[in-house]
């Protein structure tokens, strides 16, 4: 074989090994480009399902991504080698490009995986139905010698029309229907009226909703009303409430809008009972001006109940009659729509500190609580229990629940701050389950 024919096979098969590399190094490009491609679309759709950010935001990050899509097909497949260039700025190119297209890759895996998980925790929370369980129990003395309805089928049964009427009379149905006969009953003006008659021999039972013995045992008279008293019959309603999303959702980004955060005094309750609401707070937030306004009212506020006119009572026993009732009553006060609200108990309150790591708290000065939790003046990193023993005492504090809604606030705002910052990346899939 000639020197020159060799030099020709060499040239050849150095060229087909070059044209294979292109063919592999295009193939390779093309897959981590259309990944690239896949995944952006994933990360607008879930942006756009979001539907929390202003659409001129969502174009925004859409030409975002095309432009980096773009860049990316420039610098991995369109690029060629120049004539007075060397191999060396092309492999710079290409390997700028893979870098940008995996960073993108990675970032739209995150928003994907972040964002849904949002989603679904908002669908979660956001529910189209509420299933309420009423519980109307008949109620003897402790004292009583009756052990079962059947024993107290001649006595007299008292009730009210004032509160919880419907469940009521649903209550005396079910134990005429369980005695095969009708009952007397007595009907009174208000619940303490009734309770009276009991413990004075007036009535021998009464019906009452078991969620108003709470309010019964705030007030000094009725404290001891649980162990002073006994139940022989509980008839159980379950309640499905439909709940409809209010008029002007979409404005949310454009006109203030008014949140009530309620924070219900129970542990591991479904959040749709109807409980004693002891943080009462609306959240007044405008859009514009990115600015909220925090106002508290304290628990004990005495005040005219939405549910009836003219009769005053605890702001915290609104609860009692539902969320609607919290949210209508302070909106009669302040003179305000309240649009929509955002309900936690103890139990959800501890997990969703424990879930970001705990939070920082500047403590305006030492005191313990009465369950003997120490507070030392200066920041304070605290976990769940120890926030939660944070915002719920007032008896340190000569000024009592004014102090205790401060630090409400001082906390909505220490959780705002720590939710909004990066330290919750690593924490995510916890604060999304606890919520």
């Amino acid at each position: 074989m000639s020197k020159q024919t060799a030099d020709t096979s060499a040239k050849n098969s150095d060229r087909s090994t070059r044209k294979k590399k292109k063919s592999l190094w295009k193939k390779f490009a093309l897959i981590v480009l259309a990944i690239q491609a896949v995944l952006s679309v994933a990360a607008m759709v879930v942006v756009f399902r979001l539907n929390m950010l202003p659409m001129g935001y969502v174009a925004a990050f859409g030409l975002l991504l095309a432009l980096i899509f773009l860049l990316s097909d420039i610098l991995m497949v369109l690029s060629r080698r120049r004539r007075n260039k060397t191999k060396s700025s092309l492999y710079i190119k290409r390997s700028m490009g893979l870098t940008l297209s995996s960073v993108t890759i990675i970032l739209c895996l995150l928003i994907v995986n972040m964002l849904s998980t949002l989603i679904a925790t908002l669908n979660g929370v956001s529910v189209e139905t509420i299933v309420i369980t009423e519980s109307t129990a008949v109620y003897v003395l402790a004292d009583d010698p009756a052990e079962d309805i059947n024993e107290a089928e001649e006595y007299t049964f008292g009730y009210t029309p004032s509160f919880d009427y419907e469940n009521t009379v649903t209550a005396i149905e079910k134990v005429e229907k369980e005695l095969k006969k009708d009952i007397t009953t007595q009907e009174y003006e208000t619940v303490v009226d009734m309770v009276d008659a009991l413990y004075h021999g007036s009535i021998g039972a009464l019906f009452l909703n078991e969620s108003y013995v709470d309010i019964l045992e705030d007030m000094e008279e009725y404290a001891n009303f649980s162990k002073d008293t006994r139940v022989i019959s509980v008839s159980k309603v379950e309640i499905v409430q439909q709940v409809t999303v209010s008029d002007g959702v979409d404005k949310i980004t454009d006109d203030p809008f008014v949140v009530y955060l309620s924070g219900s005094d129970t542990r591991n309750k479904q959040l749709g009972d109807k409980t004693r609401s002891d943080v009462n707070i609306l959240a007044v937030i405008n859009p514009q001006t990115r600015q909220i306004l925090l106002v508290n009212t304290p628990r004990d506020y005495y005040i005219e109940l939405s549910v009836a006119p003219g009769q005053m009572d605890k702001l915290t026993h609104c609860g009692m009659y539902g969320i609607d009732c919290s949210m209508d009553t302070l909106g009669n006060l302040y003179n305000v729509d309240v649009n929509y609200y955002l309900k936690i108990n103890f139990t959800g309150f501890e997990k969703l500190i424990d879930a970001i790591g705990g939070i920082t708290i500047k403590v305006d000065k030492s005191f313990t609580s009465v369950d003997g939790y120490k507070y030392q003046k200066g920041e304070m990193q605290m976990n769940g229990t120890y926030a939660l023993n944070y915002v719920r005492e007032r008896k340190a504090f000569a000024d009592g629940d004014i102090s205790r809604g401060k630090h409400q606030m001082q906390m909505i705002k220490a959780l705002v701050s720590k939710l909004s910052s990066g330290a919750i990346i690593t924490n995510y899939s916890d604060i999304m389950k606890s919520i």
